[in-house]
């Protein structure tokens, strides 16, 4: 759930971001901010994408334990496996729609001045 709230909040800083270089460009008839904004889209999408990158690896390493019990496991067991890939927990659920607001957030870095011109 955790993840969840993360990805939300990650959203609507993203479409205020997008509104607010709008209204930036609109007010100052200068496009140039929407770009500017575009940037910080994809800074926000670089966040939502290494969010839950992060929190996985953090995960792993409170399942791990210290390193005195790792001798005495078999890391090839199938359970062991679950950790890398728990479908219960929703892991990489939200990774391909940070990846999309970091494609959308180039575009618009890149080529949000040229709505001028339309």
């Amino acid at each position: 759930m955790k993840t969840r709230r993360f990805a939300i909040k990650a959203y609507a800083i993203a479409l205020l971001t997008l509104v607010l270089g709008v209204v930036l460009s609109l007010m100052f008839n200068d496009w140039t901010w929407l770009s500017r904004c575009g940037s910080l889209l994809v800074i926000n999408g670089i966040i939502l994408t290494s969010h839950q990158i992060i929190d996985h690896i953090n995960r792993i390493k409170l399942e791990q334990g210290p390193a005195s019990r790792q001798f005495g496991r078999d890391w090839a067991n199938n359970e062991k496996k679950q950790l890398i890939h728990d479908p219960r927990d929703g892991v990489w659920q939200y990774e391909k729609y940070g990846l999309h607001m970091l494609i959308i957030g180039t575009l618009v870095w890149g080529f949000g001045d040229l709505l001028n011109y339309l």
